[in-house]
């Protein structure tokens, strides 16, 4: 009796270490697992979603860039400087996309390769919102250089440390998703600066008719949306296994940031219109 009680209790707590040293894993190894087990997933279903959805985009905006650059010069004020703005918005939007569309693809290929294109994809995301402050910028403080010119190089700053920031290999793991989402959306929240400054200067009746100040804070909110979607893990937090092919949060990140990239043309196409109309000129009081 003696003997199989103690065997009993041996195998008793040989379970209980086991079920410990399940429950006890570290993060890290808890992260690296599941990423395991979504790169199985991925592997045997390759999720058409996401990249359709960049490629679909990613042709889009190439078609759209593409027709903007060679529209008639007469249709501008100062046809090279806008078209040079406009591209390169054109430029960042391409390069989300495709670097996206890319990473979704080449994903399943082997770690290294999804490792690397993961970078690429993060620093996608960082030259769009690079791109997007260009043409903003450019027609809020037309006749104000300076601070356009500040403005400018302090995004570049930020867009770049975010790439850097990119880099680090432990940026793509899951326990980092809220650190992802938070450097990207902090990086476009810096625009909230000289948004107040045009309004602080303009008058807010003129910052949302002239400014378009309407169409920038829907597209802020269509990023920010997405993101947040993106970070909380909504809606498959709340239906487990319900959302594996349609409708999770990552498939409603790309949603909305096509959707904000969209609208945000849409804004700075009006201030390029308006800019046409009243001509290139500036008067003292147009002056910040």
């Amino acid at each position: 009796m003696s003997l199989q009680s103690s065997e009993e209790l041996e195998c008793k707590d040989d379970n209980s270490q086991e079920d410990e040293g399940f429950m006890g894993m570290s993060p890290l190894l808890q992260a690296h697992h599941a990423m395991e087990r979504m790169e199985e997933f991925v592997c045997k279903v390759r999720l058409p979603f996401p990249k359709q959805t960049w490629k679909k985009g990613c042709v889009f905006f190439l078609c759209l860039g593409i027709f903007y650059m060679f529209r008639p010069n007469i249709s501008f004020v100062a046809p090279l400087q806008e078209k040079v703005v406009f591209g390169l918005f054109f430029l960042g939007a391409i390069l989300c996309l495709s670097f996206s569309w890319l990473f979704h693809t080449v994903y399943c290929h082997s770690e290294g390769v999804s490792r690397l294109f993961s970078k690429l994809d993060y620093s996608g995301i960082a030259l769009l919102i690079m791109g997007s402050f260009v043409p903003w910028l450019y027609y809020s403080f037309y006749c104000n250089p300076q601070p356009c010119f500040i403005y400018l190089i302090v995004i570049c700053v930020l867009g770049i440390a975010a790439i850097i920031v990119s880099q680090w290999d432990m940026f793509a793991t899951p326990q980092y998703r809220g650190v992802r989402a938070g450097v990207f959306v902090g990086l476009g929240l810096s625009g909230i600066i000289p948004t107040l400054h045009y309004v602080i200067s303009e008058g807010f009746l003129k910052a949302a008719t002239i400014g378009q100040i309407g169409w920038l804070m829907l597209m802020a909110s269509l990023y920010i949306t997405g993101a947040a979607l993106y970070a909380a893990r909504i809606p498959e937090r709340f239906f487990p296994g319900k959302c594996d092919i349609w409708f999770h949060s990552h498939q409603l990140f790309h949603i909305f940031v096509v959707a904000g990239a969209f609208v945000h043309f849409h804004g700075v196409s009006n201030l390029q219109e308006f800019r046409f109309m009243i001509g290139g000129g500036c008067t003292e009081e147009d002056a910040l």
